[in-house]
C-alpha cells in the first residue's frame, strides 16, 4: 500500500507531465500571436524595432508565473472534484491566449513606422484612460495592445533614470522604459530620424 509520501510523490509528478502540454500550448500561442503582430507592424523597409532583451524576460516571468499558477490551481481542483476541469479547460485556454499575447508584444518590442508616420509602444498605467479602468483591467489593457503617436506630434524628449524616454506633445505624455541606455538612445535616436527639426531631446534627468 502506498504510504503519504510516495502519493505526494507521485502527485508532483502528475503534476509535472500535465504541464508540458501546458507549456506547449503557451508557445504555440506566443507565436501564432507574434506572427500575426509582425505581418501587422513589421512589413517593408521603412520599419525599424527596437528589441530588448531585459523587457523581454520581465514580461515573459510575469505572464509564465501567472499561468503556472492557474494551472497549479487547476491541477489541485481536478485532484478534488475532476469535474473541474469541463470550467478550467475552456478558462486555461483564454488564460493561454492571453499569455502568449503578453509574450508576442514583448518579443516586438519598440516600432518605428516612417510610413505611417508613427511610434508603436507597450503602454503603460498613466496613459490609461477612465474607459480602461471601467470595462478591462488595466494589466490585460497594458499587456495586450500597443500605444501609438504620431511622429510629427513629438516635440520634446526628456530622458530619465538612464532607462527612460519620455514623449511629449499635442497627444500629452507618453512613457517608454528600457533596461539599459543602449536601447533607450537607440530608439531616440529612430523617433528623430524622421527629418523632424521640432523635437527637442532634453538633459537627463535624475
Amino acid at each position: 500500500m502506498a504510504t503519504k509520501k510516495q502519493k505526494e510523490a507521485q502527485a508532483d509528478t502528475n503534476l509535472a507531465f500535465a504541464l508540458i502540454p501546458f507549456i506547449l500550448a503557451a508557445i504555440a500561442f506566443s507565436l501564432y500571436h507574434y506572427a500575426k503582430l509582425k505581418a501587422k507592424y513589421l512589413t517593408g523597409p521603412h520599419t525599424r524595432r527596437v528589441f530588448d532583451m531585459g523587457t523581454n524576460w520581465e514580461a515573459m516571468l510575469r505572464s509564465s508565473v501567472m499561468a503556472f499558477a492557474y494551472a497549479a490551481m487547476a491541477w489541485l481542483l481536478y485532484q478534488r472534484a475532476p469535474w473541474t476541469m469541463v470550467l478550467s479547460v475552456p478558462l486555461g485556454l483564454v488564460v493561454l491566449n492571453w499569455v502568449g499575447k503578453v509574450q508576442a508584444q514583448a518579443f516586438l518590442g519598440v516600432v518605428v513606422d516612417y510610413q505611417k508616420g508613427l511610434v508603436y509602444f507597450p503602454p503603460n498605467s498613466e496613459s490609461l484612460d477612465i474607459s480602461d479602468y471601467l470595462t478591462v483591467m488595466p494589466v490585460v489593457r497594458q499587456f495586450t495592445t500597443l500605444d501609438s503617436v504620431p511622429l510629427a506630434d513629438v516635440q520634446r524628449i526628456t530622458r530619465q533614470a538612464g532607462k527612460r524616454v519620455f514623449l511629449h506633445g499635442d497627444f500629452g505624455s507618453r512613457r517608454i522604459s528600457f533596461t539599459n541606455k543602449l536601447k533607450r538612445d537607440e530608439c531616440i535616436h529612430l523617433i528623430t530620424a524622421n527629418g523632424n527639426s521640432r523635437v527637442k531631446v532634453m538633459a537627463e534627468l535624475e
